[in-house]
């Protein structure tokens, strides 16, 4: 179910539901009728789908102002499983953000929340399985990422990121696309120097030296040109790119 369904379908059946109720009040009002069985769960029912706007209210403010606090209390008054997931979901993505404050930046409760969502059904949401995946790979869980990455069969950068922590350059290479053409190759350069495979090294260098040109070459600003120095600063060699894994670990609360 698309989320925007999700809110739409929700607003409207806590609608319909009250509107039902006001006609089912006022029709025996005037007809001056007692209520029977039928009225009575009728009204339930109209209760129950009234009921279903409040956490849907909070998933709303919990999302569009990343606040924790309303998710965790529409996951506690929610009775629909697709509003549950939705909800570990906002959870896992709001621990893990770089945008938001930092002090509630938290990987374990990120891997958490996601494992929640996700339920095991992991080639079911590739999108957040590869998420899973890279914080898991920040953690250092080599077993739970492998895992992870046979159910997606692909070798992505979650993979890149536990092979060259545990040194294995051979494995951290064949990540690499051979359709890769970006800056991420200085760190393939580094690799296979370390390895003692000099002419691929070089092959990559040149690739990664074309692609820096033509990227740094079409800011204009120095401050533009600066941030993207900053982005590609880890790729320049093995150890930038792991003192940079450290970075995350720390900010992600795994150390």
């Amino acid at each position: 179910m698309d989320n925007l369904l999700y809110f739409l379908l929700t607003n409207i059946i806590s609608l319909l539901s009250l509107i039902t109720l006001i006609v089912l009040i006022v029709i025996h009002i005037v007809k001056k009728t007692g209520f029977k069985v039928i009225d009575y769960l009728a009204v339930l029912i109209c209760f129950i789908g009234m009921y279903l706007y409040i956490p849907a209210l909070l998933v709303a403010w919990g999302f569009n102002y990343q606040n924790p606090e309303c998710l965790e209390k529409a996951l506690k008054l929610s009775i629909n499983p697709y509003e549950k997931r939705l909800c570990n979901k906002y959870l896992a993505e709001i621990y893990a953000a770089d945008i938001f404050n930092q002090r509630i930046k938290d990987g374990n409760k990120a891997i958490d929340y996601m494992e929640k969502a996700l339920k095991g059904e992991y080639e079911k949401y590739v999108v957040e399985t590869t998420m899973l995946a890279h914080w898991y790979s920040l953690k250092g869980d080599y077993k739970k990422t492998e895992d992870l990455n046979k159910n997606l069969k692909i070798n992505a950068l979650a993979l890149r990121n536990i092979y060259i922590t545990n040194n294995e350059y051979q494995k951290a290479i064949d990540t690499f696309s051979e359709k890769n053409k970006g800056v991420e190759n200085f760190l393939k350069a580094d690799l296979y120097k370390k390895i003692g495979n000099t002419e691929k090294s070089k092959e990559a260098l040149k690739i990664a030296q074309d692609a820096y040109k033509k990227q740094i070459s079409s800011y204009n600003t120095a401050s533009d040109k600066l941030k993207y120095e900053e982005y590609i600063a880890k790729y320049k060699s093995v150890e930038a790119y792991k003192s940079w894994l450290n970075t995350m670990r720390k900010e992600f609360k795994f150390d």
